[in-house]
C-alpha cells in the first residue's frame, strides 16, 4: 500500500496543482452615473437592478457570451470574507463556472448608502457591479 501511495503522489500533485491564469478588473463608481441610475430606477424603469443576483446576471453575459441564465445558476459565495444579501449587507461576491470546469468567473456587486436619499426605502438601491475576475484553468 505504501508503494501505491508514492507512485500516485505526483499524479495527486500534479492534479491539484493546475495553471492559473487571473485577469481582474476593478471599475472606478461614477458617482453621478450611478445617482442616475438610481434616479431611473427609482422612477419605475430596470426594477431588476434591485437585485444583485439579476445585476451580476447582466454582467456575466457580458464577460462570458456562453452564459445562460436557464441552464445554470450563479452561485453566491459563503466563505467568511463574503456579505450576504440576506444579512443586509452592500456587498454580495457571485460567481459562475461553465460545466467544462476551466474557467471561473466571479463577480463582486454593491449598493451604496449614498444612493439612499433617492430611494427613500434600503431595499430599492440599485446594486452595481463594482469588480470582476475571470479564473481561466489550463
Amino acid at each position: 500500500m505504501l508503494v501505491g501511495a508514492m507512485v500516485l503522489a505526483p499524479f495527486t500533485a500534479a492534479a491539484n496543482s493546475r495553471e492559473e491564469e487571473r485577469v481582474t478588473n476593478r471599475r472606478a463608481i461614477d458617482r453621478s452615473e450611478v445617482e442616475n441610475l438610481q434616479r431611473w430606477v427609482s422612477a419605475g424603469h430596470a426594477d431588476w437592478c434591485r437585485e444583485a443576483r439579476l445585476v451580476a446576471a447582466e454582467e456575466l453575459k457580458r464577460l462570458a457570451p456562453d452564459y445562460s441564465e436557464e441552464e445554470f445558476e450563479l452561485n453566491e459565495l459563503t466563505s467568511v470574507a463574503t456579505d450576504e444579501v440576506s444579512n443586509g449587507s452592500n456587498r454580495v461576491t457571485l460567481e459562475w463556472a461553465p460545466p467544462d470546469g476551466r474557467t471561473l468567473y466571479r463577480i463582486v456587486v454593491e449598493r451604496f448608502d449614498w444612493l439612499l436619499p433617492i430611494a427613500k426605502i434600503r431595499e430599492s438601491i440599485v446594486w452595481v457591479p463594482t469588480s470582476t475576475e475571470i479564473r481561466t484553468y489550463k
